[in-house]
């Protein structure tokens, strides 16, 4: 089973995000769920049950105060991947820094720089010109408490949702 640990954004900014790129959806493909959006702290990947069992225990060793995080509008990652991303955030990087402490054998000291995002749309290269111009308009700042962090799986069920929460530590 392939796992991840991260952030779930509340119900509310999900809707909000979502309820702002209707307009901009010419078509389904690529579009991710509202319901996995997600900020992701550490990819773990294919674990055994076992494993899992593990990983559940030491995620609730993570002590942290909640904090508040912004969103900071949207971007692309080379034109084919489109993410809404967050301000910077002292916080957030020390829990990114603490998650990966917390379970070094999954850290990838050699992956790329940690930028802040949710992705909401891949692989629309031929779009990006419509996408850009549709976000002439920019979405309002959307503030929300970071008051835990979750285990996910992905695997996708009848709805085609790909991610569900495992379990969660509330902080």
């Amino acid at each position: 089973m392939r796992l991840f640990i991260g952030i779930d954004l509340p119900q509310e900014i999900k809707k909000s995000v979502h309820d702002y790129l209707v307009p901009l959806q010419k078509s389904s493909k690529g579009w991710e769920k509202s319901h996995d959006y997600h900020q992701t702290l550490l990819f773990i990947g294919e674990t055994s049950l076992e494993m899992m069992a593990q990983i559940r225990e030491r995620l609730h060793s993570i002590k942290m105060d909640p904090f508040e995080l912004k969103t900071n509008g949207f971007q692309f990652f080379n034109r084919r991947i489109m993410y809404l991303g967050f301000k910077s955030s002292p916080e957030l990087s020390a829990l990114k820094e603490l998650v990966e402490k917390t379970y070094p054998e999954w850290c990838r000291k050699e992956a790329k720089e940690f930028i802040p995002h949710v992705t909401v749309k891949r692989w629309q290269r031929y779009e990006y010109d419509d996408l850009v111009k549709g976000l002439e308009e920019p979405m309002r700042t959307l503030t929300f408490m970071v008051n835990h962090v979750a285990l996910f799986k992905s695997e996708k069920d009848f709805d085609n949702n790909k991610y569900h929460i495992v379990e969660k530590k509330f902080f």
